[in-house]
């Protein structure tokens, strides 16, 4: 089976914000070799500088792709325009409004290495910002959010976390996108970031073709040692000291099998959920899904 995993921070200690050229270099080949043929490297919130030097370094990987190694489908940005309720283990102090012009600060003339923007959508004034990304088919995630509703955003980033959790009563972005098939929804099937009974009642309830299996893979992935993530010491089940998960510690290849194996779903849903939905959502067509051998 073929895996295009589009939120992926990295992995066998190699981080896509910090690591060199030749160490990405390696890990692409690395994963090439576990069926994960395209990937949307997925960077954490930073300052501008250190961003846009991560924008130069991926255009090059990009440019100079290697035989049998993992496609850069496009980068993902999930740590500038969040929530700074919802930050995770990010550093809400380097977040942004999202705004244009922020937006245009931060990435001006590095459009085209852009893919995904995960933004909390109850900051981007009347949509503003989402409009302007999905012009330029730059696909925008609700995510690390307060939302109670989607906005324009075509997809949820890490559904169920970092969002404010199911209710009965009222609006509810995590609940109304289930039922939503507008928006597509990544999920972590590791058995970690989500209960297996909540598992089970998205995959009954969410249309299966806008399901997109993800890892949130983390530097910590098959690395024995603690490995530095937004500053922060991980440790290897993907925690940081106050027990705050980071991601994952599983690649795609291993979160999809497990979902196959306890009988989750089938080798055909997981080929749509892994491969198939991805290139439907991210409108890949001719010369780029032709990469993803």
């Amino acid at each position: 089976m073929k895996y295009i995993d589009i939120h992926i921070h990295g992995g066998y200690g190699i981080n896509f914000n910090t690591s060199s050229y030749e160490e990405i270099k390696t890990l692409l080949k690395k994963l090439y070799k576990r069926g994960i043929v395209g990937i949307c490297p997925t960077l954490v919130g930073d300052n501008i500088e250190n961003l846009q030097s991560r924008f130069e370094l991926f255009k090059k990987l990009k440019n100079n792709r290697s035989i049998k190694e993992s496609y850069i489908i496009g980068l993902h940005l999930e740590g500038t325009f969040l929530n700074p309720e919802k930050p995770g283990v990010q550093n809400s102090k380097v977040f942004l409004e999202p705004n244009i012009n922020n937006f245009k600060k931060l990435a001006d003339g590095y459009e085209d290495i852009i893919k995904i923007v995960t933004l909390a959508p109850e900051l981007d004034k009347n949509d503003k910002l989402t409009d302007f990304l999905e012009k330029m088919n730059i696909k925008v995630h609700a995510g690390h959010t307060q939302a109670d509703k989607k906005g324009k955003t075509s997809a949820t980033t890490h559904h169920f976390n970092a969002m404010p959790q199911i209710s009965h009563r009222g609006l509810n972005l995590a609940l109304d996108s289930l039922f939503d098939n507008s928006i597509y929804c990544e999920i972590i099937a590791d058995g970690i970031h989500l209960s297996k009974n909540m598992l089970k009642l998205f995959l009954k309830i969410k249309n299966n073709s806008k399901i997109i299996f993800i890892s949130d893979a983390l530097p910590a992935a098959h690395c024995k040692n603690e490995v530095i993530f937004c500053n922060k010491k991980i440790n290897k089940n993907g925690k940081d000291k106050n027990g705050t998960l980071a991601g994952s510690v599983l690649f795609l290849d291993e979160i999809t099998q497990l979902a196959i194996n306890t009988g989750l779903i089938s080798t055909s849903s997981a080929k749509k959920f892994v491969f198939d939905n991805p290139i439907a959502h991210l409108c890949l067509k001719g010369e780029e899904i032709g990469n993803l051998a």
